[in-house]
């Protein structure tokens, strides 16, 4: 199951689903499964909002009878919450205005100040292995945008692991300069060659 979070709204105290407690678990239980981001089940596309289940995995998990829980799902299809694409063998879930309510739309742009924030949270938790000044400069150099500014350094690469890359920045001693060794320009480095 994916970590994080989902966002539920006030307004469904006035909805109908909350007078219904099965059905609230059934509804909660589809924001939670749904997909934040596209991806494939079974040969079967996947878009952000939908998951695939069936009467007797959905049983399962929710711990009700699937022909409750089959009732309950067929409900808030009647309601508009959610669309169903059934096959013989199973059953993707379509949450509806998933992206609106859980904030993937994607006409709005990304907070990059609050993914650096994050990011630098994350890194400064490791104040007691790392002297500050390594850490501020890990942080400074993966936190820099790319030209769309739509993403962070860190967040380009393949994969990222804060500790393994903070362990080599430190080896490296990549936050220093280390004097005599590199020049700030082709001038500085021409200047210090020493004529015979």
């Amino acid at each position: 199951m994916c970590k994080g979070y989902i966002k539920l709204y006030r307004k469904i105290l006035d909805n109908g689903i909350f007078d219904n407690a099965e059905l609230l678990k059934v509804y909660v239980w589809t924001l939670l499964r749904a997909n934040a981001a596209p991806s494939e089940v079974f040969d079967r596309k996947l878009k952000v909002g939908q998951f695939v289940t069936g009467k007797l995995s959905a049983a399962q998990e929710l711990r009700m009878r699937p022909s409750t829980v089959y009732d309950r799902i067929k409900k808030l299809e009647k309601l508009g919450f959610i669309k169903l694409d059934s096959n013989t063998k199973n059953t993707v879930i379509t949450v509806k205005n998933y992206n609106k309510y859980q904030g993937f739309d994607n006409t709005q742009k990304r907070d990059l100040e609050r993914v650096s924030s994050l990011f630098e949270f994350d890194v400064m938790s490791y104040n007691n292995q790392y002297d500050e000044d390594v850490l501020k400069s890990f942080i400074l150099y993966w936190t820099e945008p790319n030209r769309s500014n739509t993403k962070l350094r860190y967040e380009l690469q393949q994969t990222f692991s804060i500790p393994r890359r903070l362990a080599r920045w430190a080896k490296n001693n990549y936050d220093k300069k280390e004097p005599g060794n590199i020049f700030d320009s082709w001038k500085d480095a021409r200047n210090n060659i020493q004529y015979e």
